[in-house]
């Protein structure tokens, strides 16, 4: 039984390896950062901990859609978030947090955080996640669209 365990391993391994190659470097920083596995589905998977696999997309999403659509899948945001965000990306600078640091610029495949050019607003993609009516994320919007332009240091 081994045996067979063992060969369907290295057979998804390889599996693995060739679909990859079919994907953008900008998609593996994604894929290797949160450590996600091919499934036997050819579903991108998270396994931690003893813990049910978390599949996060399948390789044909991996192949259609690019790095915002992979992040709103990760963090589970609603159409209407993808929508506002995909047309107006350009105003949002990408940030990470580290406690040392404070926030620093980073790739859209690595960040944790939208940064509204505008107003230097950090807004949190765990604070993204909570909203879950449209009228309540469109308020925010226009909250958020509202603020004073920063000056400039």
């Amino acid at each position: 039984m081994n045996g067979v365990k063992s060969m369907e391993g290295e057979k998804l391994e390889e599996l693995e390896r060739a679909l990859r190659s079919q994907l953008s470097e900008e998609k593996l920083k994604f894929i290797d950062k949160y450590r996600l596995q091919l499934n036997s589905r050819r579903r991108w998977v998270c396994k931690k901990n003893q813990t049910p696999e978390r599949v996060y997309f399948s390789h044909k999403f991996a192949m259609d859609n690019g790095i915002l659509e992979f992040l709103f899948r990760k963090y589970q945001f609603c159409f209407a978030k993808l929508k506002y965000f995909r047309k107006n990306l350009d105003k949002f600078s990408f940030c990470k947090y580290h406690p040392q640091k404070g926030f620093y610029d980073t790739e859209l495949w690595d960040a944790e955080f939208f940064c509204h050019k505008q107003s230097g607003t950090m807004i949190d993609f765990r604070y993204l996640q909570q909203i879950r009516q449209v009228e309540v994320f469109q308020g925010f919007i226009k909250w958020l669209e509202e603020l004073p332009e920063v000056e400039e240091k």
